[in-house]
């Protein structure tokens, strides 16, 4: 599977955890309890994954590589899943998520530009213009659910 396909699929799952996620916050359980679960689900499977794969093994090649910054990304990670389940809440899912994916787009570019990341690429004009429109259909989409 190529990383499009990969990345595709990613949002349409991304799209149904938000989904039952908000739907849990719904029943009145509290956004920190929410993100608990979700957190706690997918803390549990990677152990095993990596405990299957690996051994216990994984452990010593966190330790050796460790670095505080590696905190970031599940906090980071953490605020985006409450963003969502939030919005989704509060707004259905197509604004928080075309709000997701507009600042997604316009961050990934400024990156790149400024070549942060093992996989950076120069940007063209044509995906400035690309994630400009990208950032025109989010405003279109929340404005039309007014």
């Amino acid at each position: 599977m190529n990383a499009i396909a990969l990345a595709f699929a990613g949002g349409i799952v991304l799209a149904m955890q938000n989904l039952l996620l908000s739907a849990m916050a719904a029943r009145g359980l509290a956004f920190p309890a929410v993100l608990l679960l979700n957190t706690l689900v997918g803390m549990a499977l990677l152990l095993a994954i990596n405990v299957a794969t690996t051994g216990a093994s994984f452990a010593g090649a966190v330790g050796s590589t460790w670095q505080p910054w590696f905190l970031l990304p599940g906090l980071l990670g953490t605020f985006v899943v409450f963003c969502m389940v939030f919005g989704y809440t509060r707004a259905g899912a197509a604004a928080p998520t075309i709000g997701l994916i507009a600042g997604q787009v316009l961050a990934a570019l400024a990156l790149d530009a400024i070549q942060i990341g093992p996989g950076s690429r120069p940007i063209s004009l044509a995906s400035v213009i690309g994630g400009l429109l990208v950032a025109a259909g989010a405003i279109l989409v929340v404005l039309a659910r007014r």
